[in-house]
């Protein structure tokens, strides 16, 4: 698993469009927020024949211990400036020098990491010309060049330089229910997030990406769209009490799903169907375990046809709840044999659907119910309500495990409120559904 992850890491569609040849790009953010991280992906993508990495702050050892891939290339370490310091020469010649090297390569890649510990050495004027003369050299070789810079505030490297990229560490909270949020302690959770300030000659198609540093590598998550004609490979139960959802980034977080529990999915308006991506490798896995599966869809919801023949996609027509429990019962035990029942049915259950059939009154009773027979009969019950739901404090109280699907600059993302987890961006590596910390 960790192999396939390593191999996708990726940056955004509108930033390879960008990157051609005689452009000059700007990374700009607080300490920690990933800017190297994305310096140094961008180069591994591109793998320029000539590239010259200027670290002005991490020794070239380090570097290459790890960026092995880096050896391959030409680095300057902070031990360059040190020696124009001991020496008590000017910063201009080391520039000077840099740019010389860069006029004998052919297409050179350039990357700056950090611009600010250069232009500190420099007065207003110099840093000026210093900076007009790195971009010319770029124009002129037909190179590429990315400067990183130490701060998100505007500088005039914003105005000189052909894309800016903003890099920030933010706050996310739950979605607004009633004209508020949910309490900080419990729904906030932290993200990274960039933005494409200026990408001269091309149309940014997102102006913000959630992106991730998991495994030492930088991680741009492009709008989601779901693909339902994936199928997981078969994970069979992980202990006696405990089943597989089919995902194992899942089945990490929660240890499985237990027989007996009720699991609440709650879904934020802009996610649109896009969980059910989630949904139908929980169902998938159930089938070919040989379990019996039956889902009472939500408004909406559409499932592929080769998974709806395998389940029992159930619609309520009853005029009253309890004729609609006698209902599922009747043919739960007329579709599904003995071997089947014994493995403990998973149930879904799309609460907007009964709210919409019986009233709210009658479905929380009718959760309870299914509360119950989970508890009795060894059943997995999935419930899925919408953000806003009347009963949905309640619910959340009574839940074994309780995730929220939240959109985020077009991604899908997910987090745990029990067990309690930091946000994952859900995402399709390899026809695989992953769920990938954003760390």
């Amino acid at each position: 698993m960790i192999d396939v992850l390593i191999s996708a890491p990726r940056i955004s569609d509108e930033l390879r469009d960008f990157l051609k040849i005689g452009r000059v790009l700007l990374i700009k953010g607080d300490a920690g927020t990933g800017k190297t991280s994305l310096a140094l992906e961008i180069l591994q993508h591109f793998e320029p024949v000539n590239c010259i990495y200027f670290s002005t702050k991490t020794p070239p050892t380090i570097l290459y211990e790890y960026y092995p891939w880096l050896k391959d290339k030409i680095v300057l370490g902070p031990e360059e400036i040190l020696f124009l310091e001991v020496r008590q020469g000017s910063p201009e010649r080391l520039l000077n020098r840099l740019r010389d090297q860069l006029l004998k390569l052919e297409r050179p890649f350039l990357v700056v990491d950090t611009w600010d510990a250069m232009a500190m050495e420099l007065d207003y004027k110099e840093r000026l010309r210093t900076a007009k003369a790195i971009i010319m050299t770029t124009y002129v070789t037909n190179g590429r060049t990315i400067l990183v810079e130490e701060t998100k505030e505007t500088s005039f490297l914003d105005f000189l330089v052909d894309g800016v990229v903003s890099l920030t560490s933010t706050d996310v909270y739950g979605e607004a229910e009633a004209g508020r949020v949910y309490e900080d302690r419990l729904e906030r959770r932290t993200a990274r997030e960039m933005e494409l300030k200026k990408l001269r000659g091309v149309r940014i198609a997102n102006k913000k990406y959630t992106f991730t540093l998991e495994e030492g590598r930088f991680r741009s998550f492009p709008p989601f769209c779901e693909d339902l004609s994936i199928r997981p490979a078969k994970i069979t139960d992980l202990a006696n009490d405990r089943i597989s959802s089919g995902i194992p980034d899942l089945d990490r977080i929660t240890g499985g799903f237990k027989k007996g529990s009720f699991n609440l999915f709650e879904v934020e308006h802009s996610v649109d169907m896009r969980y059910l991506q989630i949904h139908t490798q929980i169902a998938w896995n159930a089938v070919m375990n040989r379990r019996g599966t039956i889902i009472v869809p939500s408004i909406g919801e559409v499932y592929p046809s080769e998974l709806s023949r395998e389940v029992i996609l159930h619609y309520p027509r009853a005029n009253d709840f309890e004729s609609e429990i006698k209902v599922m019962r009747e043919i739960v035990e007329k579709r599904f044999g003995s071997k089947h029942l014994s493995k403990g049915l998973v149930i879904f259950l799309g609460f907007d659907t009964l709210v919409n059939r019986f009233g709210s009154d009658k479905t929380l009773a009718m959760v309870e119910a299914s509360i119950n027979y989970a508890q009795e009969s060894g059943a997995t019950v999935i419930g899925i309500m919408k953000r806003g739901m009347k009963f949905l404090g309640y619910v959340t109280h009574v839940a074994d495990s309780h995730f929220v699907f939240k959109d985020l600059n077009n991604a899908l993302v997910v987090y745990g409120m029990r067990p309690k987890t930091s946000l994952y961006a859900v995402d399709l590596v390899e026809n695989q559904v992953r769920l990938i910390a954003i760390v």
